[in-house]
């Protein structure tokens, strides 16, 4: 049975990447009663433009199964070597396949299998962000960050600077395109852009001091855009920091007044509660096998 209450029910929260960050350290956290989506755990290395069009395009492009492939990403190949920085996540020697769309081969689908029920799952997601637009009881609120050390347009090698003020003035553009994309696809929808750079969990002389300026400029909210910043995590930190700063951006921007706030994590307790029974059931059902 689906509760609704205003202090659950009053908001939409979208994830649109770049990673699933902003899924697994706010919305499963403060919102655990919100479905999954389907850009909730991808990678999109080239961008939010890459999901405005498949927003634009009715997710026309993931109707089969041809649409996806399992492919050696440069993100997870050590074999290929990107100078002067290369970003990948394995160590030296060993490469991945991960799963990929055929249309927009930068846009990467972590923890799924290349199979119908994946494909079968992607259009149910799809169809639960299609409703979500067409809700306009609720305003939705869309998530969306760009790491201060992934390359643009997917070329995975970077400058030693990391390029952060054309990664800020594109993380600008892209989202000044997003909105008015959805104003026009959806004129109903009420709903506001949280746009954010992941900085560097410590100061970085090259990358802190011209995101600091960037703030500086952004002190007023563009229309319907919210600029801010979140923190990237570490091994060493084992994202405790990290996930403290995504808890600013939820008390901050999603509920303000500390009254709502408490009584929002009491409301969300037994949906915690159910969660954690349906993770611990699967867990106990794969040691079984």
């Amino acid at each position: 049975m689906k509760i609704f209450h205003p202090f659950i029910n009053n908001l939409n929260i979208i994830s649109l990447g770049w990673g699933c960050a902003s899924r697994t350290e706010l919305i499963r956290r403060y919102f655990p009663e919100h479905p999954v989506l389907f850009f909730d755990y991808l990678g999109n290395f080239d961008g939010l433009d890459t999901c405005t069009q498949i927003i634009l395009n009715d997710f026309q492009d993931f109707q089969t199964i041809d649409d996806l492939f399992f492919y050696q990403h440069p993100g997870w190949n050590t074999d290929i070597e990107l100078k002067p920085i290369s970003l990948c996540c394995n160590p030296p020697g060993i490469s991945q396949t991960v799963l990929v769309s055929k249309h927009f081969v930068d846009l990467v689908f972590y923890h799924y299998k290349h199979n119908i029920d994946t494909l079968q799952s992607f259009k149910r997601k799809s169809e639960r962000f299609k409703r979500m637009m067409q809700d306009t009881r609720r305003q939705t609120i869309f998530l969306y960050y760009r790491q201060f050390d992934i390359p643009l347009d997917g070329n995975y090698a970077e400058n030693e600077n990391y390029s952060i003020d054309e990664k800020l003035s594109r993380l600008e553009s892209e989202s000044i395109r997003f909105r008015e994309a959805i104003e026009k696809k959806y004129p109903l929808l009420q709903f506001k852009l949280i746009a954010l750079i992941m900085e560097p969990i410590t100061f970085d002389e090259k990358v802190t001091p011209v995101i600091n300026e960037f703030f500086q400029q952004k002190q007023k909210a563009t229309r319907k855009i919210i600029f801010d910043r979140v923190l990237a995590s570490t091994p060493e930190d084992k994202r405790k920091i990290s996930s403290k700063s995504w808890g600013k951006i939820y008390r901050k921007h999603l509920i303000p007044n500390p009254v709502l706030r408490f009584s929002r994590a009491c409301l969300n307790i037994p949906f915690k509660v159910r969660r954690n029974v349906q993770q611990l059931r699967k867990k106990l059902k794969l040691s079984n096998n």
